[in-house]
């Protein structure tokens, strides 16, 4: 049972709120991270009322591989 919830957990998928709270970074530089394609994004709709979606795996690859 837990290994589900934890491959539940590895592929949830984050509002930019919560992606920003995961990273300790401000909602200013995860979107310039997002816009220069640095970070994993998806968008949800169309326009102005598209919102953004990152997968909680792939940010937590994103920071091993920008490890200093």
């Amino acid at each position: 049972m837990a290994l589900r919830e934890n491959r539940k957990r590895k592929e949830e998928i984050l509002t930019s709120k919560e992606a920003c709270q995961l990273l300790k970074i401000g909602r200013t530089k995860l979107w310039e991270l997002t816009k220069k394609n640095k970070i994993p994004a998806y968008r949800i709709g169309h326009g102005k009322t598209s919102s953004l979606r990152y997968k909680r795996s792939e940010l937590f690859i994103w920071l091993n591989n920008n490890r200093i």
